[in-house]
Formats: structure tokens, C-alpha cells, sequence
């Protein structure tokens, strides 16, 4: 009975621990299924056709449709090639990362009836056959937002928007409308060349569903984008740029302004080391430690036994150091008792060792005047033997 109630005990005990893993394993299930049947992943980026949120640009691109424009998403840049066909169709590029080279957006404009760029860099502009150039960001109100900009141009696009609310950079071209100061030098939000075959649309995000509304976005961005029956809308990946082969440069992606921060950042690290850095002053001047020799030492050693009254104890030590001494010069054993070693001595010396033990081990000497004897005297002896 008490085993089948261990074994019972047991597995209830391994029941418990395993229902939090059972419980974790059906919710990780249960989000996977959630997951795999909810079909599509959410479009969640910017200035996307498909993205319903307020960055997105569903609602123009479903208007676009409405009016009976084909509007043709494409992902990559073969796709773009290929939906651009025999170049009847209008192209926008949605490039924020600048993934395309100059090489390929001057294929891209040059196989499309009409281009609309969106903020493209100064790298890509310079594939354009136009002279257009990038002025700078636009700055805001004192509120922080994007003040209403009149056309102020000749482009019957823009002529028939208006106005514009949006935000975004200004460029320098053949026709610049929504002109805006940046800087002391004049560039428009939105630019075109001669023939209108190519516009430079400074202020992307008119095109979201949060500002499409406003002012003249909307009709500026119809009259843009739905000039031609069939519209491709491009927005480049990095795929685009391991299928070409063509690196993008770093330094092209950040904003202007980080060199400098970069050397504002920089100078700040000097300062902060000159300001709390450590000061090396002159040299300091320390005398050097007194040189004392080595006799001094035995003779402060000894003028310590002479005024503590210890004659027998300096002399056991005399002779001790003269035994030890002597042991070195003639190679005995450290361990050797004195009697062996004074053998050693009268083998070395030729005298006797009852004489040697007389001199080294006979009687201790019990005044200083007999100690400096002694000690005068087995020193002697000492040099006599090691000689």
C-alpha cells in the first residue's frame, strides 16, 4: 500500500508541474492557427496603397480606381520594368531609403510616359536629364505646423489644386510651384520639368489618408497620379539593391545635418576633456633615501646587546654565524651538528679538533671586555680555517 501511494503521489506531483507547459503550448498554438488563417499580413507602411491608417495612401489609390485608372502595385524593380511596358503608364516612386541606384531610377523615368518622384535624394537626382536640384526641408510655423502654400506657377496641375497643406522639401527645377523660402534660397514643393513628363513631389505626405483632404492635396494628387489609364506604384525594397549588385553609400542615407552634430559632438568631447581632465604639473622634487651601510646595522645590532647587558646572547649568536659560516665554505651539510662541522674545520685547518671545540664551544664568554676578545678571536680563527 505505501509503494502504491508513493507511485500515485508521484505522478500527481508531475501532473502539476506539467500544466503550466500544457497551458503554454495551447496558447502559442491557438496564436499561431490566429495567425495562419488570418491570411495577409497588415499593410503597414507609409504612403502605401493597401494601408488604411492616416500614413497611409489607400484612399487615393481606391479614387484613382474609381476614375478608372489601373492602379498597379509592384514591389521590385523587374516588376516595375515589366508593368511600365511599352511606356504608356504613369510611374510613382515611393523610394524613402533611396534603395534605387541612379542607373536604374534613370531607366524607370525613361521607360514611363510621366514620372512622380517622391523626396528623392540628391544621388538619384542626378539621373534625371533635368536640372533639378534639392533646396532643403521646409521650415514649419511657430505653431509647429505646415502653413496652406499657394501654386504660384504655371503647371495646370498644381494651378488646379490651388493650394497645398503639406510639408516636405523643397527643390529647384524648370517649373517650381508652391514656392517656399529655405534658408534665403526659394524651391517648391512641387517641381516639373519643360514638358511635364517628370515631377519632383517634395510633399509626399499630401498623398496620406490623414491629409488627402486638406486644402488641395486631393486634386493635386489626382491630376498628378491619374493622367494615364494605367498607374504603377513602385515602392523599391532592399531587394532591389542585392539584385543589382550596386551598393548604396552609408553617408547618402543620413540627413544633412549630422556632420554637425558629428563635430559639435566632437568639440564638446575636447572640452570636457581639457575642462575635467587630469593636470600634470612640474616634476616633484623628492630626496633620495638614505644609504646606509652595512656595518652600521651590526653595529647598531651590537651597541643593543651592550646596553641591554646581553653578552651571552650575542655571543651564542657570534657563534652561531661562525659555524654557519664555516659549514658554507667547506660544503657540509646545513643540518650537520657543530661537532661535525668543527671536523670538517680540522681537516681543513690542521689543527685539532679539541683545540677548535675549546675556542668555538668552550665556555661563553660574561663581560664585554671578554666578549670583544672572543669575538676577535674566533674571527681569526674563522679567516685561518677558510684561508
Amino acid at each position: 500500500m505505501g509503494d502504491g501511494s508513493t507511485a500515485l503521489a508521484t505522478v500527481r506531483s508531475r501532473l502539476r508541474r506539467a500544466v503550466p507547459l500544457l497551458v503554454g503550448a495551447v496558447v502559442l498554438a491557438v496564436v499561431v492557427l490566429v495567425n495562419l488563417l488570418s491570411g495577409q499580413e497588415e499593410d503597414d507602411r507609409p504612403l502605401s496603397p493597401g494601408n488604411p491608417a492616416p500614413d497611409g495612401a489607400r484612399a487615393v489609390a481606391e479614387v484613382l480606381e474609381s476614375e478608372g485608372v489601373d492602379v498597379v502595385r509592384v514591389h521590385t524593380y523587374e516588376e516595375a520594368i515589366e508593368a511600365l511596358g511599352d511606356g504608356s503608364a504613369t510611374l510613382f516612386l515611393n523610394d524613402a531609403q533611396q534603395y534605387l541606384s541612379a542607373d536604374q531610377l534613370s531607366e524607370l523615368t525613361a521607360g514611363a510616359e510621366r514620372a512622380v518622384l517622391a523626396a528623392p535624394g540628391e544621388r538619384q537626382l542626378t539621373a534625371l536629364d533635368e536640372e533639378f536640384a534639392l533646396v532643403g526641408a521646409v521650415p514649419l510655423d511657430f505653431a509647429g505646423e505646415a502653413s496652406a502654400v499657394a501654386a504660384e506657377c504655371s503647371d495646370p496641375d498644381a494651378l488646379a489644386a490651388g493650394t497645398l497643406s503639406g510639408n516636405g522639401t523643397a527643390y529647384s527645377g524648370a517649373v517650381m510651384c508652391f514656392p517656399s523660402a529655405v534658408d534665403g534660397e526659394t524651391g517648391g514643393l512641387y517641381i516639373t520639368d519643360t514638358d511635364g513628363s517628370v515631377a519632383v513631389l517634395g510633399a509626399p505626405e499630401i498623398l496620406s489618408n490623414g491629409l488627402i483632404s486638406d486644402e488641395g492635396n486631393a486634386a493635386l494628387a489626382l491630376r498628378a497620379l491619374g493622367s494615364t489609364p494605367t498607374l504603377v506604384w513602385y515602392e523599391p525594397s532592399g531587394a532591389d539593391v542585392a539584385s543589382t549588385g550596386e551598393g548604396i553609400d552609408p553617408l547618402t542615407l543620413l540627413p544633412a545635418w549630422v556632420d554637425f552634430l558629428l563635430i559639435s559632438l566632437l568639440l564638446c568631447a575636447v572640452l570636457a576633456m581639457v575642462w575635467r581632465g587630469r593636470r600634470v604639473g612640474p616634476l616633484a622634487v623628492e630626496p633620495l633615501p638614505v644609504v646606509v651601510r652595512a656595518a652600521e646595522t651590526a653595529e647598531g645590532r651590537a651597541r643593543l646587546y651592550q646596553d641591554s647587558g646581553s653578552v651571552a646572547h650575542a655571543a651564542a649568536t657570534l657563534r652561531a654565524a661562525t659555524l654557519a659560516r664555516l659549514a658554507q665554505r667547506l660544503r657540509v651539510d646545513r643540518s650537520a651538528s657543530p661537532t661535525e662541522v668543527l671536523q670538517a674545520a680540522a681537516r681543513s685547518s690542521g689543527r685539532s679538533q679539541v683545540e677548535l671545540e675549546q675556542r668555538l664551544l668552550g665556555p661563553t664568554p660574561t663581560t664585554n671586555r671578554e666578549l670583544v676578545l672572543w669575538a676577535q678571536e674566533i674571527l681569526d680563527l674563522e679567516k685561518e680555517i677558510t684561508s
